[in-house]
């Protein structure tokens, strides 16, 4: 096993992007057994609260005295490359000019590396003078958030959180919640010499999609102030079975973004009403909704100590004026926010654009500038010392 204590950032970030921890299936014990030995090999108090490594979130706790309790929280799993065509193999990562390429080196092994240096820099030169630092690297983010939803039901609490994605250094106070559904229409196969006889499900799946694409053209119409609008969108689609059969089965997913306010039970009620206008235009439409991902939006108001010192501590690291940000995706800040009520800012290197995508990769400049922010606003919010 690499030790990571010690070791540059880049290098930690190498060693853990050859970590194989793909969801799925989501074994992420070689990342865990890594950030244990970091855990001991720096003096932290180590938590597994599984008694498997394969889907165990990792806890280090680092104690300066009484005070408030900070939690940096990011993910060990990354999205499976599988179909994708990379030009590399995904866990054979390097670095070229400024950016480390290697599967998860965005989504968020970037953020973990960065953290994991920041809390060295905070031992080794310039601790907080009072409280408590968690990092709590989490199982089954790609998932839906299962580790960090497992956390906040089993109690976890602290004063504040920090959660590491790809916002590119922006400060994300308010992020949209995930609603993913799949939609199977069921028609009945004839050959396609005698069309008439049968129910082709793909051209029902296929008026879903028009109905979808003018409904998520309504969405517009609301836009969050930070966040912008909400959004939905057709995103996978599989029907038929030969060339000359009449299609009895096509499913789809459709992937809908929920803004504050808004929630699963709404956006339920809103494809209900959506399929029953398709049922009242299009005889023997027949079609079954599963729930594949359901996350809230949450929010965090700009007033929050937690915003302030991490407005601070990005303007420092960056050299650039910061503002709250919104984050379009989901991720783990909705289960701090809604279920431990815990307020939460997200921050961390790299863009989106590079998330799930084929030769993902990370900018190091930026991943420096986040270490540096982990650790101020850490020193800022734990023991109001000052920036590094």
């Amino acid at each position: 096993m690499i030790r990571l204590a010690g070791l540059p950032t880049e290098r930690k970030l190498l060693a853990l992007s050859a970590m194989r921890s793909h969801t799925p299936p989501g074994d992420v014990s070689a990342v865990v057994e890594a950030l244990a030995q970091f855990g001991r090999d720096t003096g932290a108090q180590v938590t597994l609260d599984s008694d498997s490594a394969a889907d165990a979130n990792c806890l280090l706790r680092y104690d300066f005295g009484p005070g408030k309790t900070l939690a940096f929280n990011t993910h060990m799993d990354v999205n499976n490359p599988q179909g994708q065509q990379w030009r590399f193999a995904p866990n054979e990562p390097f670095i070229e000019g400024d950016r480390l390429y290697g599967l998860g080196s965005c989504d968020a092994k970037g953020s973990l590396a960065a953290m994991l240096s920041a809390i060295e820099s905070l031992l080794a030169s310039a601790r907080p003078n009072a409280g408590t630092l968690v990092l709590t690297a989490v199982m089954g983010e790609e998932a839906g958030g299962l580790g960090t939803l497992r956390l906040t039901k089993n109690g976890f609490r602290a004063d504040a959180a920090v959660v590491g994605e790809p916002t590119e250094l922006a400060v994300c106070t308010v992020h949209k919640g995930t609603y993913m559904r799949r939609l199977t229409f069921e028609g009945r196969a004839v050959h396609s010499a005698r069309s008439w006889e049968g129910v082709n499900a793909i051209e029902h799946a296929a008026a879903f999609c028009t109905a979808y694409a003018q409904y998520a053209q309504t969405l517009l119409r609301t836009p969050h102030p930070i966040l912008g609008p909400a959004n939905a969108s057709v995103t996978v689609i599989s029907g038929g079975t030969r060339q000359n059969t009449i299609p009895e089965q096509c499913s789809l997913i459709c992937d809908r973004r929920l803004l504050p306010g808004e929630t699963s039970d709404k956006a339920d009620a809103e494809l209900d009403a959506l399929l029953a206008d398709l049922r009242a235009r299009i005889s023997g439409l027949r079609v079954s909704v599963e729930t594949i991902v359901s996350t809230v939006p949450s929010e965090t108001p700009t007033e929050a100590d937690i915003v302030r010192d991490m407005l601070a501590a990005a303007e420092h690291a960056t050299g650039r004026r910061a503002a709250p940000s919104g984050f379009n995706g989901g991720c783990d800040m909705s289960k701090l926010v809604t279920i431990a009520h815990i307020p939460t800012v997200i921050f961390g290197p790299g863009s989106m654009e590079q998330a799930h995508a084929p030769d993902e990769f990370v900018s190091l400049p930026q991943v420096r500038c986040a270490e540096r922010a982990y650790a101020n606003v850490a020193r800022r919010f734990l023991g109001k010392g000052e920036f590094l």
